[in-house]
């Protein structure tokens, strides 16, 4: 035997048994591997499914079977939003093939926005809170973890039957409350497989999805409020607030000044509950911030009220003992964020009850006889003459303190001068329902009408002073405002332009005048004729009006008639008020642009012939040829 012989005995040749070797080896490493990859594959579920996953203890872990065929989830909360519970139901089939005491179903978040995990949690009861509803089997208890629900008593197999989830039904439900906005996803399967805690491939599973929002802020500028002035209680919520001018309270006193409403309502416009709201009163004046619809007093500068349960409350206004004028500040903070807003501001003027001064502003001055004269109402609205609410006052009397705060509700006195020239001013003080700029100040006004003696005659003159007597006895009184007395029938009427001549389309002012019998001013309120033109103007023709101290004129400040755009004269015309209905006119003209030109441009021609005439006497002088 050579030697490679025995080399070869003491070394036979590996071919076929290393091969085996190899294959064996090969497939026990495929093996482990696979094993490997499974529970790699396993624990990449769970962590998909999101860290919210516990593990169930083996009384729990039942044989993997198929108890539960389907898993169905219906959405409990409507609108899902930041920091309030989300509830979920489940529903699920158990089949008949059940050989459980008990299936234990997991719930995790599986998906939810950066920073917003939170653990779910499980109930024996639904998410509309009532009693779980089963059919064929019983609801038992959550886990210590507070994601696993139950199913089953231990002690009885489970009976086929069926719960299908709704907002109101189910077999049991799972919650959690978001503290961050976004898309999250709630995932239930049934943890009857060997691996617990992990979705197997014959495990029943559901997901759904949830768009959370974020939670509604209580904002002044969505919140509503109404005020109103004096001892009001139960004011309503109006869509548009009052908006008088500042009212006025006495300074004194405990009574209640001003009240608002104040309905607080979220970012998304629906009535908001639990806010703070607080009122601030600057100048003047003190508040109450409650939930009490009842006149009530203010107690200080700044007051706070929580509105537990509700998303109504009530600001309440009264004087501190001064005057001047109160502003209130109306703001609300949202009981989550603790974001604060102004709702809104509103003003109370308080006053002292002594007057300091009296002033009057005469609109009328010329009276007839057994005439009244002007407007005495709590609302002197218009601008024409009247003796009702549409015209204005003759007289406009003003009440004020010390610190210059107007004064209303006053009774003031009028005295005639001479009661055969002026018998009677009637005296009405502006309310809160007239308080408007045709009323002076509105309140701490008063509207004055003045009437005529009946044997007063044309030319005669009187005045009227206005007074109030304070609680101290002082006596307060206008300066004397004076009238005179003018018939009602015109005897002469005149019409004139203010210029001779116009340029075309110039303003004009167009007056008027009346005089009676005696050849005095008429008295106010007789009424002037319309006007009319030869040729176009520009503007407004002046209308039928009335007179006053015998004048009725178009205004020279604010014009609203203007002279024709066409040169040449023209007249202007109107039938007169007196017995014979006499048509009186007034002439003037406007400058022809075009003459006006012409005679320019001949001032110039001759301006340039005088000049060359000039120019060539230099020349010759200086024998420039």
């Amino acid at each position: 035997m050579g030697k490679g012989s025995l080399i070869a005995n003491e070394y036979p040749a590996p071919t076929s048994q290393i091969k085996e070797n190899l294959l064996s080896d090969l497939n026990e490493r495929k093996i482990v591997k696979t094993i490997s990859l499974k529970k790699r594959i396993a624990l990449v579920a769970v962590a998909a499914l999101g860290s919210s996953l516990v593990t169930v203890s083996s009384a729990n872990a039942a044989t993997a079977v198929a108890d539960v065929t389907s898993i169905s989830l219906a959405k409990v909360t409507a609108t899902p939003v930041v920091g309030a519970a989300v509830a979920v139901n489940v529903g699920v089939v158990v089949g008949s093939n059940t050989g459980s005491t008990t299936v234990p179903l997991t719930g995790v978040l599986s998906k939810y926005p950066s920073g917003g995990f939170v653990q779910v949690t499980a109930a024996v009861t639904t998410g509309s809170g009532s009693a779980a509803t089963a059919v064929g089997f019983t609801a038992g208890s959550t886990s210590a973890s507070g994601a696993v629900l139950t199913l089953g008593n231990n002690t009885t197999a489970l009976v086929a039957g069926s719960v299908t989830a709704s907002s109101t039904v189910g077999a049991g439900s799972f919650s959690f409350t978001p503290t961050v906005a976004g898309d999250y996803e709630i995932t239930v399967w049934s943890d009857t497989g060997t691996n617990a805690s992990v979705v197997d491939t014959n495990e029943s599973r559901q997901t759904i999805s949830i768009t959370v929002v974020a939670a509604p802020v209580a904002t002044g500028g969505a919140s509503l409020m109404t005020w109103a002035y004096g001892a009001v209680s139960a004011p309503a919520i109006t869509a548009t607030p009052e908006t008088l001018v500042p009212t006025v309270n006495t300074f004194t006193g405990a009574a209640q000044a001003a009240i608002a409403i104040v309905d607080v309502k979220g970012s998304t416009g629906a009535a908001l509950a639990g806010a703070t709201l607080t009122a601030s009163i600057s100048g003047a004046g003190l508040v109450l911030a409650n939930t009490t619809n009842t006149t009530m007093a203010g107690t200080a500068r700044s007051s706070s009220v929580v509105l537990t349960g509700a998303s109504t409350g009530y600001v309440h206004v009264s004087a501190d003992g001064s005057s001047g004028l109160g502003t209130v500040t109306v703001s609300v903070t949202d009981p989550v964020t603790g974001a604060t807003s102004t709702v809104g501001t509103f003003t109370v003027q308080f006053y002292s009850s002594t007057v300091a001064t009296l002033t009057a502003t005469q609109n009328y001055s010329v009276l007839g006889a057994s005439r009244v004269t002007g407007c005495s109402a709590v609302a002197c609205t218009g601008t024409t003459y009247s003796t009702g609410s549409s015209g204005k006052a003759a007289v406009v009397i003003v009440a004020k303190d010390a610190s210059g705060n107007v004064i209303p509700g006053l009774t003031l006195t009028a005295t005639s001068s001479d009661a055969t020239v002026i018998s009677t001013s009637t005296v009405t003080a502006v309310t809160a329902a007239g308080a408007t700029a045709l009323d002076a100040t509105g309140l701490g006004g008063y509207n004055a009408s003045v009437t005529g003696a009946a044997s007063a005659t044309s030319g005669k003159t009187a005045t009227v002073t206005y007074s109030y007597t304070n609680a101290n006895l002082t006596k307060i009184s206008t300066a004397a405002v004076p009238f005179t007395i003018g018939g009602t029938t015109i005897t002469s009427e005149t019409l004139a332009f203010n210029k001779t001549s116009y340029a075309p389309g110039e303003a004009m002012v167009v007056t008027r005048t009346a005089k009676d019998s005696a050849g005095n001013p008429v008295a106010d309120g007789v009424a002037s004729p319309a006007v009319t033109f030869s040729k176009p103007v520009g503007g407004t023709a002046p209308a039928a009006s009335f007179y006053v101290g015998g004048t009725s004129a178009t205004s020279a400040t604010a014009p609203t008639v203007f002279a024709p755009a066409t040169g040449g004269a023209f007249t202007a015309s109107m039938t007169g008020g007196d017995a014979a209905a006499t048509v009186r006119t007034a002439s003037s003209s406007v400058v022809d642009g075009n003459a006006a030109l012409l005679t320019q441009l001949d001032a110039l021609n001759a301006k340039i012939v005088a000049l060359n005439a000039l120019i060539a006497k230099i020349m010759k002088r200086l024998g420039v040829k």
